[in-house]
């Protein structure tokens, strides 16, 4: 009995997973074609080929929706960094995964959506409060990379400092050439591990 209990639990999780990414990318969409604002829960749930009330059975409200792609990047790159070998120097594990990233971030639309994120205080609050989320996330992946590894608190200081660059350089770059924005994003990484100090290391 135990052995079959599982089954179906996890297809109905996975279902509704499925169900809420479909909802995303319709709403994704349509807030990069018309607005935030100008885009209605009717317009989305129809984009999405489903009912008004599943859509509520799903999501509470129509800002719920960018919390699964904004953390899926932020998890794509937490685990990408995780993946590196572990005696690679910093800096080179960071420009591999935040490629690796950003390049998903521009084949899947979320740079664009993040634009429309930065622009509309509902949906920046909302990212602003899974913060801490995406933080410990990227505090797990960078946890034995730093030098210093007996002060737990360093590892949340730095992932911390990797999500305000990595927002800083979507929010100043994200309409720059998506080459040139990923160099950006490699001297964010180079100041990040090497420091910000007004004259450039020899």
């Amino acid at each position: 009995m135990s052995a079959v209990g599982p089954g179906p639990v996890s297809i109905t999780v996975r279902r509704i997973a499925q169900s809420r990414r479909e909802l995303a990318r319709a709403a994704a969409r349509l807030f990069v074609e018309r607005g935030y604002e100008a885009t209605t829960v009717e317009e989305i749930a129809r984009a999405a080929g489903i009912s008004v009330r599943s859509f509520f059975r799903y999501l509470g409200a129509k800002e719920e929706v960018i919390d699964d792609i904004l953390e899926q990047r932020i998890a794509g790159f937490a685990a990408a960094l995780g993946a590196r070998p572990p005696g690679e120097a910093l800096v080179d594990s960071l420009r591999a995964a935040g490629r690796d990233s950003l390049t998903k971030a521009l084949d899947d639309g979320t740079v664009d959506l993040y634009a429309v994120v930065r622009h509309t205080p509902v949906l920046r609050a909302r990212w602003l409060a899974r913060c801490n989320t995406y933080t410990d996330m990227v505090a797990d992946s960078l946890r034995g990379r730093l030098a210093v590894e007996s002060d737990p608190i360093v590892a949340d200081l730095a992932a911390g400092a990797l999500i305000g660059l990595m927002t800083t350089v979507i929010d100043r770059f994200a309409d720059t050439a998506s080459d040139m924005l990923a160099d950006v994003l490699d001297t964010a990484f180079d100041r990040f591990v090497h420091g910000f100090g007004d004259r450039p290391r020899p």
